[in-house]
């Protein structure tokens, strides 16, 4: 399934994106796509009504914003330096373990939302990646069983002011957490569409102009180690 929430912020609807192109209302369906619904059977609810009632659901016109593809959740852990070849290209030595840091959950908005560039910012940056939605508590998981937590997949753009990050006092969350630097969408991914999440192209343009182009198999730690660490 490809899940999507769309209405204005802060109010916005649960809803899927169908194989045909379709989007549907799931609001009949009766959960917000939250920790709740996640943590609990919500995804194979949700399967059992996408079954019974995709041909007969309203559709929502394309037009209409999307908001991020999850409801806010209580936190947002990031992984840094996590690309070989970005390592590569940046002289840096390639982490020997996860470089961890977190994104403020306020930071979370649409993924086609302007970008607020905050007052005074000077090196405003982008970067493509893959957001893994964690489903049911995972604590103390081994690699082995950590892919059972993993409820699905979706894009984010990791906005940084790079200044605030590196050069005024080393603060990654400062640098990384201002309002709409956490763009989210516009699906998640349910794993069964994703055959492989480490054999996936990751590419970002910025005004028509390649600026990125690489894949999830150039990550240092992959999937199922980033989940368990």
């Amino acid at each position: 399934m490809k899940l999507i929430r769309f209405g204005l912020p802060d109010q916005e609807q649960p809803g899927l994106l169908l194989a045909d192109g379709r989007w549907i209302y799931a609001s009949s369906f009766g959960s917000d796509y939250d920790e709740k619904f996640f943590g609990g059977d919500g995804l194979q609810r949700l399967s059992a009504w996408v079954a019974a009632n995709a041909a007969s659901a309203p559709t929502v016109d394309p037009a209409t914003r999307l908001g991020p593809c999850i409801a806010r959740p209580s936190k947002i852990v990031c992984v840094g330096l996590n690309y070989a070849d970005h390592a590569r290209e940046s002289g840096l030595e390639i982490p020997k373990e996860p470089i961890l840091f977190f994104k403020s959950t306020t930071a979370l908005t649409g993924p086609n939302d302007p970008l607020i560039i905050p007052r005074h910012s000077q090196k405003t940056d982008w970067e493509v990646e893959l957001a893994v939605v964690i489903g049911r508590k995972a604590s103390y998981v081994s690699e082995a069983d950590a892919m059972n937590h993993v409820a699905g997949y979706a894009l984010h753009n990791d906005y940084s002011e790079r200044a605030w990050q590196l050069e005024r006092g080393g603060q990654w969350v400062k640098g990384k957490s201002c309002d709409t630097f956490a763009p989210l969408g516009p699906f998640l991914a349910t794993p069964d569409e994703i055959h492989d999440p480490q054999a996936l192209s990751m590419w970002l343009k910025v005004n028509g102009v390649t600026r990125q182009n690489s894949s999830t198999a150039q990550m240092v730690f992959q999937v199922p180690q980033l989940v368990s660490y």
